[in-house]
């Protein structure tokens, strides 16, 4: 499902720009624009960062009330709106798609430049990842949470120095510099409550052999579990339905009950016989 960059665009990054050729834009000229598009077109992305509302394009553009007017716009068009699940559902795969490198958004040359692009974002980015297994085998709950929060996009965009013709909002930082620096003081931080969890003097030999033991239970539970899931399949194969009567049973209980008889006739037969030698013996 790719992304419609001009339509995307004249929202997220044109829609407040006065010297912009189709300023101001209007929620009807804007689905009159989709509605024009080629019949076979038939799913129309538009995909954008939340910040795009209100803080790329001000509260004070009408950017919420733009948005508030297009399903009414797009009803009139006959023009519905999806989720990528029901799309996927109703809509089939139309081939392959080769991605050979990393794509974003950003910049010119949609890659990740603009978030590794200089010296001292990938200083910061690999001493991020460098306490990686040590965080792993600390696994603390407050320790997680804030890894999260280091590794968001933001914190080595912030950093970037590439010119752009995009305005770049890097918050509360004046410059890249600003926001390497600051960074890097909390990543600091970070790091040594990393280490009083998983103290550093441990050697490396010895944090290999923890990972190793954590990626073989790892494995093992795996293993137990498809194994356990083949042993239920094979089970109800053998196993008869709730509601299935086995006829077979009764058959036995019948043919006991014909032989019944027999058996009491040859039991009086072995009673006759076994008392006539004692009737005779006392003829004698």
């Amino acid at each position: 499902m790719l992304r419609d960059v001009e339509l995307s665009d004249d929202i997220s990054l044109r829609f407040n720009n006065s010297d912009w050729a189709g300023y101001p834009l209007f929620a009807d000229s804007y689905i009159d624009r989709i509605a024009r598009l080629p019949e076979e077109e038939q799913i129309i992305n538009i995909f954008m960062e939340l910040s795009a509302l209100g803080i790329a394009q001000p509260l004070s553009s009408n950017i919420l009330e733009f948005l508030k007017a297009l399903p009414a716009c797009a009803k009139e068009k006959g023009i519905t709106f999806s989720t990528p699940t029901e799309i996927c559902m109703k809509v089939k795969s139309v081939g392959n798609l080769d991605v050979p490198d990393t794509l974003s958004w950003v910049d010119e040359e949609r890659d990740c430049s603009c978030w590794l692009g200089n010296a001292m974002q990938r200083e910061a980015f690999n001493k991020l990842y460098s306490v990686a297994d040590r965080l792993r085998i600390a696994d603390d709950p407050r320790i997680n949470q804030d890894w999260d929060y280091l590794q968001a996009s933001n914190n080595f965009r912030f950093m970037t120095t590439k010119p752009s013709n995009v305005g770049l909002d890097r918050g509360i930082y004046s410059g890249p510099f600003d926001a390497f620096t600051n960074y890097m003081n909390i990543l600091g931080d970070f790091i040594n409550r990393v280490n009083a969890l998983y103290p550093q003097e441990i050697e490396n030999d010895e944090l290999n052999a923890l990972l190793t033991t954590i990626r073989n239970q790892g494995d093992e539970i795996e293993m137990k579990d498809a194994e356990i899931t083949r042993l239920k399949a094979r089970l109800e194969k053998y196993e008869p339905a709730a509601d299935e009567k086995p006829a077979a049973k009764k058959a036995p209980k019948k043919a006991a009950a014909k032989k019944a008889p027999a058996k009491k006739a040859a039991s009086k037969k072995a009673a006759a016989e076994a008392a006539q030698p004692a009737v005779e013996e006392e003829k004698n």
